[in-house]
């Protein structure tokens, strides 16, 4: 089976125009994709325009392609290029990143060794290592010819933080609360990822969070994701909650089932019961880019479950819905989120309805200010700045159905700088409730540092 390129025109010295006809067996690429428009035939050229060639034949899985030269007519280059045997991928190798194992990376290409080498697929598994969050930069990429005849994927990247510690405040007046946590992103190399926070809350007590995530188990781009937690959402109230998922890649979407039980112990009250099967859907298109993250990210998450106390049981189902999306052009960015979600069938405990409130829900409110069996949570953005350190004003948003069935439409305005210095990011900001007006503002301060 033969193909032909599109001509190209080549000026000859004299002057007189010569058309290049570009034949072979597929894949032929358009001429103009070798970053030829226009030249002058000589030695040199030639040689360029076969160089051209026979390098993207490479990057599409041909390293023994060949080209003839010869011309038709005086006025038209004939070149005739014969791909050769498609070669296997025979090895992948791994640059830039040493103390974590080179199988955190190959196990995310979509073909394994030995099947026929793809430019498509390895664009994909690019993409799949560009959103690892231990890594700072995919780099360049070298194809070699290896010792079997075959071809050798060497891959460069740029190491980035393989965790960090980050500490908040929420302050206003003599009201002060802080919250503390350590995230590691590449636990021994591995890729396994564990999280630890703590929280002060305003009536005493504290909130803890513990998460682990085993990527890959038994060779499958399944992962385990476990979570354990314990919070007081009042004065003597304490809620204890455990899950565990499996999390399914497959590519941007992942897909995740799982089981988790949660237990309330309101003060003077009977021990709450909930225990719950859970499922959930994510589509992650975000990128890296030099402002930050930028894209559109998705998620759904959904549990129901039997719910029981002293004198009551029943059936309760809940979802949520989240949006992120973020962009920019020049110096300006916008975008947000979007999240919804609540109850959709039975009764809720009160201490297992959404809290809102504070820097990652509701700014210019105290933190848990709300408790909703319904919400719309909206928070646009827009910011400026030219890398990761921007100046930003927004807008935080919500109507909610509290436990009285009272339909509240909090929204909270403010303005704030985020940027980034050696392993420090910082995030300062101040917002205020609209009702309440500028004498109503807390201010926000959230510090992290890589390790």
């Amino acid at each position: 089976m033969t193909g032909v390129a599109s001509f190209v025109l080549i000026l000859l010295v004299s002057g007189n125009p010569v058309y290049v006809s570009l034949k072979g067996s597929p894949p032929l690429p358009d001429i103009r994709e070798l970053g030829f428009a226009a030249m002058i035939v000589t030695d040199s050229s030639m040689a360029d325009l076969q160089e051209g060639l026979m390098k993207w034949y490479l990057d599409e899985g041909y390293p023994f392609a060949s080209a003839g030269f010869y011309f038709s007519s005086e006025d038209t280059l004939v070149v005739n290029v014969v791909p050769g045997r498609h070669a296997l991928l025979e090895e992948i190798r791994i640059e830039g990143m040493p103390g974590t194992r080179p199988r955190v990376f190959t196990r995310l290409m979509p073909r394994g060794l030995g099947e026929p080498f793809s430019r498509e697929v390895l664009e994909e598994w690019l993409r799949r290592i560009g959103k690892l969050p231990f890594v700072a930069a995919v780099g360049s990429t070298e194809l070699l010819l290896g010792p079997r005849g075959n071809l050798v994927v060497v891959q460069h990247l740029v190491k980035g933080k393989q965790g960090h510690f980050t500490a908040s405040l929420d302050w206003k007046g003599e009201s002060l609360e802080g919250m503390g946590e350590v995230r590691l992103l590449n636990l021994a190399g591995t890729a396994r990822k564990l999280g630890i926070s703590g929280k002060t809350v305003a009536w005493g007590g504290f909130d803890a969070h513990l998460d682990y995530l085993e990527p890959w188990i038994f060779g499958t781009p399944v992962s385990l994701f476990l979570v354990m937690s314990q919070e007081t959402p009042e004065s003597a109230w304490v809620n204890r909650e455990g899950s565990l998922e499996g999390i399914l890649d497959l590519g941007r979407v992942s897909v995740s089932m799982g089981a988790g039980a949660w237990r309330g112990f309101p003060p003077g009250g009977a021990r709450e019961k909930y225990d719950y099967g859970s499922a959930g859907m994510g589509y992650d298109a975000k990128k890296k880019v030099p402002q930050g993250s930028g894209g559109l990210d998705v998620a759904l998450r959904c549990r129901a479950g039997r719910r029981m106390e002293a004198d009551s049981t029943g059936v309760l189902s809940m979802a949520h819905l989240s949006f992120d999306y973020r962009f920019y052009q020049g110096v300006l960015g916008a975008g947000g989120s979007v999240s919804g979600g609540g109850v959709l069938q039975g009764d809720c405990f009160t201490g297992l309805m959404d809290r809102l409130g504070g820097q990652s829900t509701l700014r210019g409110y105290p933190e848990n200010a709300f408790r909703a069996k319904m919400h719309v949570l909206a928070r646009p953005e827009l910011s400026l700045g030219e890398t990761e350190t921007r100046i930003y004003v927004f807008t935080d948003a919500a109507i909610l159905k509290n436990e009285e069935n009272e339909i509240l439409r909090p929204v909270g305005v403010g303005i704030g700088m985020r940027g980034a210095s050696g392993v420090f990011d910082a995030d300062v900001s101040a917002g205020f409730p609209l009702e309440e007006g500028i004498g109503g503002a807390r201010v926000y301060l959230e510090l992290t540092a890589s390790i």
